[in-house]
């Protein structure tokens, strides 16, 4: 499998699952790096005005959102299998519940250093109010939310290195991105919500050395 391109940017997590998976794999991809806001002058006329990022694009194909990109690899390099059973269930907690507590914890945090910029295209973009206030106000409240969704992390790992089973698929990767995106933003909070998890800090350390 050759002709790889991930539309992506450094800071995405639903990217992250993508390059995650890429490695897993160990296929060798080609790196376009996609701006955070509109403007994208190159993607949208790429994607006929989808603006979303990741992007897979193998040839003239063209992939958008996570969850197909995530398949099409699948399908299209099936070894090592990375999905399988309840893998999909997990993606979507994942990309719901336990993503909707990570967001306003980091926003929350960042509170004024957030770009207006930034808030305004996210806000045309989900067609919500991206209110950072409210974020701080519920961050307290969200921080031992998130720690519960962790615990059952530490909970699926009690008697296996991976959630998936013998070996790392989409249900360890899915579950990783909320960890590595408050990991990234906030270190020590991210530290401080994993306090005495030790097998899910353990296990983090093996997905982020997958690639």
């Amino acid at each position: 499998m050759s002709g790889l391109i991930l539309h992506h940017y450094d800071t995405s997590p639903f990217s992250e699952k993508v390059r995650l998976l890429l490695g897993l794999k160990g296929l060798a991809w080609d790196s376009v790096q996609a701006p955070v806001i509109m403007p994208k002058p190159e993607l949208t006329p790429l994607t006929g005005g989808y603006r979303r990022i990741p992007v897979l694009q193998i040839g003239a194909d063209i992939y958008c959102d996570t969850q197909v990109i995530l398949a099409e690899i699948e399908t299209r390099a099936p070894s090592p299998r990375a999905i399988g059973g309840a893998a999909w269930a997990v993606n979507a907690w994942a990309d719901r519940q336990f993503f909707g507590l990570t967001v306003p914890i980091i926003f929350g945090a960042l509170g004024d250093a957030t770009a207006p910029e930034f808030i305004a295209d996210r806000e045309q973009l989900s067609g919500r109010p991206f209110n950072v206030a409210a974020m701080q106000a519920a961050a307290p409240l969200m921080a031992p939310q998130w720690r519960a969704q962790a615990a059952w992390i530490e909970e699926g790992l009690a008697d296996t290195d991976w959630l998936a089973g013998d070996a790392p698929g989409l249900a360890d990767i899915a579950a990783y991105m909320n960890i590595w995106f408050l990991s990234r933003n906030l270190p020590a909070m991210a530290d401080e919500l994993l306090a005495g998890l030790t097998r899910t800090q353990a296990w983090r350390e093996r997905v982020a050395a997958i690639g």
